[in-house]
């Protein structure tokens, strides 16, 4: 492949990142049949989201040619009903990173980019002294589902939470460090 770097994001980079959440809102609003990760434009992601990210230093993006194709966020910040979830391995706060908003332009779809992230991500977990990186994605993001499988995560269970007040199925991910 072409010149592939994946990096932490500076503020220059936020216009960018956040053109890639639009642009990923309008390809799945234009592909009805295509499975929607349950994101919505507006609300969630948003500039505010990568801007907030770039802020605690938690947001990496894949630039290809110079330019941003994709962005991940890696923190340590696990969602409350994480707690409930019956885990693969049991280790404190700190020794957990968690993958959020991993999002790669529609018109490099197909191209092994969503894959490099990951990989970087676990790489930088490794690194970090994590013990175990988490994801989650809606029930319904057949593809990204196949990907973490793909990549080594497993499967931990379906995971059922209330956002806005609609219940939202969730399959949960681990990969253990």
């Amino acid at each position: 492949m072409d010149d592939i770097r994946i990096e932490k994001a500076i503020f220059e980079d936020i216009n960018s990142a956040s053109g890639i959440y639009d642009a990923v809102h309008d390809y799945f609003s234009d592909n009805v049949n295509y499975c929607f990760p349950n994101w919505q434009k507006g609300k969630y992601p948003v500039r505010r989201d990568a801007w907030e990210a770039i802020q605690e230093n938690s947001l990496f993006i894949l630039k290809h040619n110079g330019k941003i194709k994709g962005s991940v966020i890696i923190d340590n910040k696990q969602h409350a009903e994480y707690r409930n979830i019956p885990w693969g391995i049991s280790c404190d706060d700190k020794e957990v990173m968690v993958i959020h908003t991993l999002v790669v332009h529609p018109s490099c779809r197909q191209q092994g980019l969503a894959e490099l992230l990951l990989n970087y991500g676990l790489d930088y977990c490794r690194q970090a002294g994590a013990k175990t990186l988490r994801l989650d994605t809606h029930y319904k993001n057949i593809p990204a589902r196949h990907l973490y499988e793909k990549c080594g995560f497993h499967h931990v269970i379906k995971w059922s939470v209330q956002i806005d007040g609609v219940n939202q199925e969730f399959d949960v991910y681990e990969y253990i460090l």
